[in-house]
């Protein structure tokens, strides 16, 4: 444009000498004030397509968090990670993300897509870091990484414009807080940090958001119950839900503190009211659904020897069960032309015998008479006569240890407790 105004100078000065300076200078006004008015022209046409640009990057109408009817499809997750191992689910699952991060969150529409993504994995963080093999040293490093990631891309929409931020953080905040409360417990750690009281769940609109938010609450009030319990108990064996946790348990239940008690009811009361919620808001999906009735399930379970209620949690165990033998036929199908075994499937069948093996150990801990009630895989075990049969009946899964251990005490048990 500068270049428009000296050529716009020169024409003059040309016409000047051929004209001989009639009328000259009227000519040079004219012919500077339109180069000036081509320059505002074109200000002004770039001013609008600057502002039209930071519009497109930060509007976030239509974005997938704000989406009331949003569901994870669990089909293309399965057939997007067929990793065989661990250690290579850790490294796609990671990739896909840095990928996604980098490529793919241009506008904050785009970026909202991405938080969706990670929310939909948050439940197969556990299947990498929970594993027999994996590197947790390098799982903590690399989602650390993902982590400040996801908080310079936050910053950058925020600095262009924070009006419609607000879906944007709270679902990064409860990322956060999911893998804060991943990371405690997967050491053990009961004391788990408040990170998720900092989500303001109300905001939350999609059911998958919501879904996670109050089953991830309701583990938070769970967790902090559980350790009052072995605190205030000395519970010395680390795995309550073990055999020899439960008996632990159950022995010096008598010795609690009242106004332990009285905490330890009002957290198990919070995470049984979270559960409710995250069962609402779940619409259905199979897989949440046996994730939260186990949580629910074993919350009922403390809730009622605590209080004396009776056995609230029984039903609530066998359709977590159910649902997570749903799960496994429907992995089954989605991948019947699959050759090998994924990491994955293996993770999920880790799960339903998971439910299974601790559904038998809460019902050992309470010695019913109902002999009715000792199931596994629709095997009454305590009419079993050759109780070495249930060794082949045991699923094997080498990847997670805790399955072993499970079986094992579960065996041991049977055999040293067997009447004719």
């Amino acid at each position: 444009m500068v270049f428009l105004i000296i050529l716009s100078a020169g024409i003059a000065i040309w016409v000047y000498f051929i004209q001989q300076g009639k009328d000259v200078l009227a000519f040079t006004i004219s012919v500077v004030s339109f180069s000036v008015a081509l320059l505002a022209l074109y200000i002004s046409a770039k001013t609008y397509a600057s502002i039209d640009s930071v519009n497109n990057i930060s509007k976030m109408e239509g974005n997938i968090l704000e989406n009331q009817n949003y569901v994870t499809s669990i089909p293309e997750l399965i057939l997007e990670f067929k990793d065989d191992n661990e250690k290579k689910l850790d490294e796609a699952i990671f990739t896909n993300i840095e990928n996604k991060l980098k490529n793919e969150s241009k506008t904050a529409v785009q970026f909202a897509d991405t938080l969706q993504y990670l929310i939909d994995l948050i439940v197969f963080f556990p299947a990498v870091f929970n594993a027999k093999n994996t590197d947790k040293s390098h799982y903590n490093k690399r989602m650390k990484s993902i982590l400040t990631q996801i908080d310079k891309q936050r910053d950058f929409f925020k600095n262009i414009s924070k009006g419609n931020s607000i879906q944007i953080d709270e679902t990064i905040k409860l990322f956060k807080g999911v893998i804060s409360y991943q990371a405690f417990v997967s050491d053990n750690n009961f004391n788990v940090d408040s990170a998720l009281l900092h989500v303001r769940g109300p905001i939350l609109s999609n059911p998958v958001t919501k879904t996670i938010y109050h089953n991830y609450l309701g583990l938070f009030y769970n967790k902090k119950a559980m350790h009052l319990i072995k605190d205030d108990l000395q519970i010395i064996e680390q795995d309550i839900l073990s055999i020899k946790g439960l008996n632990e348990f159950r022995n010096k239940l008598e010795n609690l503190k009242p106004h332990i008690k009285e905490k330890i009811i009002m957290y198990l009361e919070s995470a049984d009211a979270q559960f409710d919620k995250a069962l609402s808001a779940s619409v259905e999906d199979v897989m949440w659904l046996g994730f939260i009735n186990y949580n629910k399930a074993r919350t009922l379970y403390f809730l009622s020897s605590i209080t004396n209620q009776g056995n609230l949690w029984t039903d609530t165990m066998y359709n977590a069960i159910s649902a997570r033998t749903s799960l496994n036929n429907l992995i089954e199908e989605i991948l019947s032309s699959n050759k090998n075994t994924t990491h994955l499937k293996t993770f999920f069948i880790f799960q339903e015998e998971l439910a299974r093996l601790v559904n038998l150990n809460l019902l050992f801990s309470l010695q019913k008479d109902d002999k009715n009630l000792y199931l596994y895989r629709g095997y009454n075990l305590n009419t079993m006569k050759d109780i070495i049969t249930l060794k082949s009946m045991f699923v094997n899964i080498p990847s997670f240890e805790k399955i072993k251990k499970y079986q094992n005490d579960l065996y041991t048990y049977l055999k040293s407790n067997k009447t004719e």
